[in-house]
């Protein structure tokens, strides 16, 4: 089954294009059309490395980033509890976007996001974020 970090609900709903690599843009469309392609595919929830941080430079040893502050984490962690989700449950993608659209407000996007680089450069906005 593929593991889906919390906040990639964010990241592969508002992703442009844009990557820390090529490796990691190139997996990252992949996800994301396989994603949207596939809506109904189990999906294991949590808040380690999935599927997608598996090309990211910023991956130690397939486990934790390399970020002292490990904000990337505390980004799936803001995130769990205001969209009534559970770490290690199965979902959807279909069913974890349903719940970003029942449950997501501009704080919590705000309160998850704000330590991303991605937001800091503007690329990421809680008005661009598609809840269909």
């Amino acid at each position: 089954m593929i593991k889906f970090r919390v906040h990639h609900i964010m990241c592969t709903n508002l992703y442009q294009g844009y990557g820390y690599s090529g490796t990691f843009c190139e997996n990252m469309t992949k996800m994301v059309t396989w994603l949207n392609d596939n809506q109904e595919e189990p999906l294991l929830l949590v808040t380690d490395p999935d599927e997608i941080c598996m090309k990211c430079p910023n991956l130690v040893e397939n486990k934790y980033c390399v970020d002292v502050n490990n904000h990337v984490h505390e980004k799936d962690k803001a995130l769990i509890s205001p969209l009534h989700l559970k770490e290690n449950e199965v979902y959807t993608y279909k069913e974890l976007k349903s719940y970003a659209k029942r449950y997501l407000s501009e704080e919590v996007f705000e309160n998850s996001c704000h330590n991303c680089e991605w937001y800091r450069q503007g690329l990421c906005k809680y008005e661009d974020f598609n809840f269909e």
